[in-house]
């Protein structure tokens, strides 16, 4: 059948970044825009002519991102690269901010074609470079990522997908929220993100980039708003106040996505804009002085199994 309906996308960790593996992970998604840029070089020279003389093929690039709903199951191995460090215990994975050297992933995507065909797009050393959680009242949550790759073919076998039975993303009735170990019950959204800084590496005598890397320190921000229920939440702005902020999603079968962080709130001032009730944005960054773990830690409770990572 031709349309999207039919479209899939998976991943599996590579032992050696840009050597493409099969890909063995599948979840249903929303969208995806993973694409190769081909840059072209056209000459600059003068010969008498109105018309381009001559091009010639620059670098190639991977990049794009995959919007999905976010799952109670087979994620575990996309956290990891997302954060870099990732410890296992009976049931549970921590994921921590640790180095990305030497870990990427093989990314498919099958699209198909108006003929029925689904084509698959392989996309072979690729990095998380930025992430982001959506959550709001009356919606489902959503797990956005972006990647950076190293290259693009179309000669890859399309993988069958198979997909977990117990898949059930979560949902705002599923959220909670804490600030400074106090539940917050007027919630009305949470965004988190982070930014590996990740940056391709073209160089001399290749098309493709050698393995991406970090190039700075990552960033992990967000905002929570609420209602404006007292000046409790702004007095941590006005102060500079560090305090501690978790985020916790938990469905009816205890699998449970949790983060707790260590933020400082920037800003914003409460605003009168009419007769609604005045609504209590807080923007977030997440900062610690001891170490990175204590800045950021996300926990991950299912029924998935420990992996090898790096691959």
């Amino acid at each position: 059948m031709p349309g999207g309906a039919e479209g899939q996308i998976g991943w599996a960790s590579e032992a050696t970044p840009g050597t493409g593996v099969t890909v063995d992970t599948f979840l249903p998604f929303r969208s995806e825009n993973i694409k190769q840029n081909i840059e072209y070089l056209d000459t600059q020279t003068v010969s008498a002519r109105k018309v381009l003389r001559l091009t010639k093929q620059g670098s190639k690039t991977v990049e794009g991102s995959v919007t999905t709903e976010l799952p109670n199951t087979d994620v575990a191995e996309l956290f990891a690269h997302m954060f870099g460090g990732v410890a296992f215990e009976t049931g549970t994975h921590t994921f921590t901010p640790d180095d990305l050297t030497g870990e990427a992933l093989t990314i498919q995507v099958g699209r198909p074609a108006s003929s029925g065909t689904v084509h698959a797009f392989t996309y072979s050393g690729c990095k998380i470079a930025t992430w982001s959680l959506s959550a709001s009242v009356g919606e489902i949550a959503t797990l956005e990522f972006s990647v950076v790759g190293m290259e693009e073919t179309t000669a890859t076998s399309l993988a069958t997908a198979a997909y977990d039975a117990t898949w059930s993303p979560f949902v705002f009735t599923e959220a909670s929220l804490s600030v400074a170990s106090q539940t917050v019950a007027t919630v009305k959204d949470l965004t988190l993100s982070g930014d590996n800084a990740i940056e391709n590496r073209i160089r001399m005598g290749s098309q493709t980039s050698v393995e991406p890397l970090e190039i700075g320190l990552r960033t992990y921000e967000g905002t929570v708003t609420t209602d404006f229920d007292d000046l409790t939440h702004y007095n941590l702005y006005t102060a500079g106040t560090e305090t501690a902020l978790v985020a916790k999603f938990e469905n009816a079968d205890d699998d449970i996505i949790e983060f707790t962080l260590n933020v400082q709130f920037v800003g914003e001032t409460p605003e009168v804009g009419g007769f609604e009730l005045l609504e209590q944005a807080l923007p977030f960054r997440v900062i610690s002085s001891t170490t990175d773990a204590a800045g950021i830690t996300a926990t991950l409770t299912n029924d998935e199994d420990a992996f090898a990572f790096p691959a």
